[in-house]
C-alpha cells in the first residue's frame, strides 16, 4: 500500500515507519540524556527533579561521559546504544514524567481564547519543526559533504575522534562534542538523519523550555503562551550541519537555571555547576560559543556579586568554572593528541594554517571594515541590553534574560574581532536569538507590575513585535530559510530519502577498493563520507592547504615540495575529486573556474581576510595538485576521481 508522494520517492509504510523510528530514537537520546541530568542534581542533594530541569542539566555530564568514551576508543555503536539504556533507567528513577508546574496539561489547560489559540499555534508550530528535522535536503556542498557528514561516520567506525591533521574543519570547528551527539543518533539511524543531533534534540529542549520559562517568570496564562510561541517559531540560522538549533536551546536553558529560584535559594552549587556544564557541553559543540558561554558565565558571577556579595559570586565563579573545564577535559585531552592544541584557538592553533605565519591573521581587520561587518550587528543587542536594564525589574531571576543580552552583545562583538568580522550572524545567533525572545519577559513581567500604565503595555507589544519580525527575518532568509527546509525536510522524512544516488555509491566503492594498504592517504572528496574508515583510514584534506602538521603545507612552493612534504609524513597516496565545478568540464577547465571566483575575493574590499586567505590558499593547493596529477603515475582515474602514487612518475 502506497500513500500519494509529496515530492520525492513515494511514501510507504515502511518510510513512515522509518521516520516515526527516527523520532522515537531521538527522544531515548533525549531522555538519557535527563537521566544523566537527573543524576547530576541527585549528587548536590535535589532528591528528585523535574524533566525540563534535568534535561537542561544533562548535557553537560552526558558530554563529559562521551568525552571519557572518546579518550578510550569506545566510541562503538553497542556502547553507544548502552549508554542511551542506562541514560533511560535513570530517567525512570530519578526524573518526574513531566514538570507539573510549567507543561500544558492534555485537553488544553488554557482557560482563554487567546491563549487557547496560542497554545495551538504553539503546538503546531513545534510539531512541524520537529517531523522536517529528521532528514535535510539542504546539505552544504563546501563543508558537509567535504567533511561534516564524513566525521561522525568516521568516529564511530573508528572509535575516537581521531587524528586527521590535513582538515581545517576538524581543527576550527569542535573538540567533539557535537560529533558524539552525532554519533549518538547513528547509533541506531542511518547518516541520512545524522543532523538529529542538533536539530531534533534542540527541538526537543526548546519545546519543555516553551512551557517552562513563562511559568518560572509568573507570566499570566496568555502572556506564558505568547513566549511559548514566540520560541516555537523562531529557528536557527542553520548554514550547514554544525551545532546551531542546540546551541540555541542551551543559552535558554541557562537563563532558566540561573533564573531559576528554587536552585538560586536551596541548591546554589547544584546552580552553579549545571550552569558550568552546560557552557563547558556547548563549547565542545562550536569554538564560537566558547566566548559566549563564558562571557555569560561572568555576567552571572557580577549579577551574584551585587545582589549576594562576594563570597556567593566566588563560590558560583569556581563551581561553574570548575565544572565547564570537568565536561571539556577529556576532549581537550583527546584533542591534544589528535589536533595538535588543547583548545583551538585559544590554547593554540595546532595544525590550522594560522599556526605557521604564513597568512595575515584575520583578527587584523581594518578598522572600517570592523565598524562596517560587526558594530551594525551587534549595536541592537546593546540597546536591548539598556533597555532590559534600565526598564525592566532588578529582580535577580529577571536579570539572567539582561545578563543573556549583554553577553550576546560582548560575545558577539569579541567574536567579530577574532574572525575580522567574517560570518558576525552565523557564529552567534544560537545566543542572540534567545537574548532577543525573552527580552519579552522583562516587558511582560513590567505591564504586570503596572498594568494600569499604557506605555508598559505598549513596551510589551514591541517586545513581542520585535520576537515575531526576528522569527519571520530568520526563517524566511534565502541563506538558511529554515521553514522551507522544514517542509521539504518533511517530505524526504516520509519517503526513502537518500543523500547520495546508486551511481555515486558505486563510485566510492571502486574507489574504495583501489585504494592501496602500504601507505598513509590524504584525500580531497567531494563525498568522503561515502568511504569505509573502517576498513582503510583516510586522511581528508577538506580544504587542501589550510591545514597540516608541522612545518606546514608548503603553499608557496611548487608541486614536487608538496610532494615531497606528503612523502615525509608517510602519506604516499593522494586523492583529488577534479572536477568539482559544475557541468561536464575537465579540470583544468574546472580549477580555473575555481581560480577566477577566489581571484575576485582577493579584489573585493568588502571582503574579510578571513575570506581572503582562503580564497590564496585554495589557489595555491589547486595549482599544487594540478602539477602532481601531471608529473605522478594515476593508479586510478575514472574521469572525476583520481588516485596518485607519489613515489612513481607518471608513465
Amino acid at each position: 500500500m502506497q500513500i500519494p508522494p509529496l515530492g520525492f520517492s513515494a511514501i510507504t509504510l515502511a518510510s513512515l515507519g522509518g521516520w516515526l523510528w527516527a523520532l522515537i530514537w531521538a527522544a531515548l537520546v533525549f531522555a538519557a540524556i535527563a537521566g544523566y541530568g537527573g543524576l547530576l542534581l541527585r549528587g548536590f542533594g535535589v532528591r528528585r527533579s523535574n524533566l525540563v530541569l534535568a534535561a537542561t542539566a544533562g548535557f553537560g555530564p552526558a558530554i563529559l561521559l562521551g568525552g571519557l568514551l572518546n579518550l578510550l576508543h569506545l566510541i562503538y555503536a553497542s556502547v553507544l546504544i548502552g549508554f542511551v539504556v542506562v541514560g533511560v533507567v535513570l530517567t525512570a528513577f530519578l526524573v518526574r514524567g513531566e514538570d507539573q508546574s510549567s507543561v500544558p496539561k492534555a485537553g488544553f489547560a488554557a482557560k482563554s481564547l487567546v491563549a487557547k489559540l496560542l497554545l495551538v499555534a504553539t503546538v503546531l508550530a513545534l510539531g512541524y519543526r520537529v517531523a522536517g528535522s529528521v532528514h535535510d535536503c539542504y546539505q552544504q556542498q563546501q563543508d558537509d559533504f567535504n567533511y561534516y557528514l564524513a566525521a561522525p561516520k568516521k568516529m564511530i567506525q573508528t572509535h575516537s575522534f581521531g587524528s586527521d591533521p590535513y582538515s581545517e574543519r576538524r581543527e576550527i570547528s569542535s573538540i567533539g562534542g557535537n560529533e558524539f551527539l552525532d554519533t549518538l543518533i547513528l547509533a541506531a539511524q542511518h547518516l541520512e538523519e545524522v543532523q538529529m543531533g542538533d536539530w531534533t534534540l534542540g527541538l526537543y529542549l526548546l519545546a519543555l523550555l516553551a512551557f517552562a520559562l513563562g511559568k518560572e517568570f509568573e507570566l499570566t496564562e496568555a502572556q506564558r503562551y505568547a513566549l511559548a510561541f514566540f520560541i516555537a517559531i523562531t529557528p536557527q540560522l542553520r548554514f550547514n550541519l554544525t551545532f546551531v538549533v542546540l546551541p540555541g536551546a542551551i543559552f535558554t536553558g541557562l537563563v532558566y537555571v540561573v533564573a531559576k529560584r528554587e536552585l538560586t535559594e536551596r541548591y546554589p552549587l547544584a546552580q552553579a555547576a549545571i550552569a558550568g556544564g552546560m557552557v563547558g557541553a556547548v563549547s565542545s559543540m562550536k569554538t564560537s560559543n566558547i566566548t559566549l558561554g563564558v562571557v555569560f558565565l561572568l555576567c552571572v558571577t557580577l549579577l551574584r556579586w551585587w545582589k549576594r556579595g562576594p563570597s556567593a559570586a566566588i563560590r558560583f565563579a569556581a563551581v561553574s568554572g570548575l565544572f565547564c573545564v570537568l565536561v571539556m577535559l577529556p576532549w581537550m585531552v583527546a584533542n591534544h593528541g589528535t589536533a595538535g592544541t588543547w583548545l583551538f584557538p585559544i590554547l593554540g592553533k595546532g595544525f590550522h594554517y594560522s599556526a605557521y605565519g604564513h597568512y595575515v591573521s584575520p583578527s587584523n581587520a581594518t578598522l572600517s571594515l570592523f565598524l562596517k561587518k560587526v558594530l551594525p550587528f551587534c549595536l541592537p543587542m546593546l540597546a536591548i541590553f539598556f533597555a532590559e536594564f534600565y526598564f525592566g525589574s532588578h529582580d535577580e531571576s529577571t536579570l539572567a534574560i539582561t545578563a543573556l543580552a549583554l553577553t550576546a552583545f560582548v560575545g558577539s562583538v569579541m567574536n567579530g574581532m577574532a574572525t575580522g568580522g567574517d560570518s558576525v550572524r552565523r557564529y552567534n545567533y544560537p545566543c542572540i536569538l534567545p537574548a532577543i525572545t525573552l527580552a519579552y519577559i522583562v516587558f511582560a513581567q513590567r505591564r504586570n507590575l503596572a498594568s494600569a500604565i499604557r506605555r508598559w503595555q505598549i513596551m510589551e507589544a514591541a517586545a513581542a513585535l520585535v520576537a515575531i519580525v526576528t522569527a519571520i527575518n530568520t526563517g524566511t532568509m534565502t541563506f538558511s530559510s529554515e521553514y522551507r527546509r522544514s517542509w521539504t525536510g518533511l517530505q524526504a522524512s516520509l519517503t526513502d530519502y537518500h543523500i547520495a544516488t546508486a551511481d555515486v555509491h558505486d563510485e566510492y566503492a571502486a574507489l574504495q577498493r583501489a585504494i592501496p594498504d602500504d601507505g598513509g592517504v590524504v584525500a580531497t572528496l567531494e563525498n568522503p563520507y561515502l568511504l569505509d574508515f573502517s576498513k582503510r583510514d583516510v586522511m581528508i584534506a577538506d580544504f587542501p592547504g589550510a591545514a597540516s602538521p608541522k612545518p606546514g603545507w608548503p603553499t608557496w612552493e611548487d608541486g614536487e615540495a608538496f610532494a615531497r612534504f606528503l612523502l615525509g609524513h608517510n602519506v604516499r597516496y593522494l586523492i583529488y575529486s577534479y572536477n568539482e565545478c559544475d557541468g561536464p568540464a575537465p579540470f583544468a577547465t574546472c580549477d580555473a573556474m575555481l581560480d577566477a571566483e577566489a581571484n575576485k575575493s582577493l579584489v573585493n574590499p568588502r571582503v574579510t581576510q578571513l575570506i581572503r586567505n582562503e580564497a590564496s590558499i585554495g589557489i595555491q593547493a589547486r595549482h599544487q595538485y594540478g602539477e602532481l596529477a601531471l608529473t605522478r603515475k594515476h593508479i586510478y582515474d575514472d574521469g572525476k576521481i583520481y588516485m596518485l602514487d607519489l613515489t612513481k612518475p607518471a608513465s
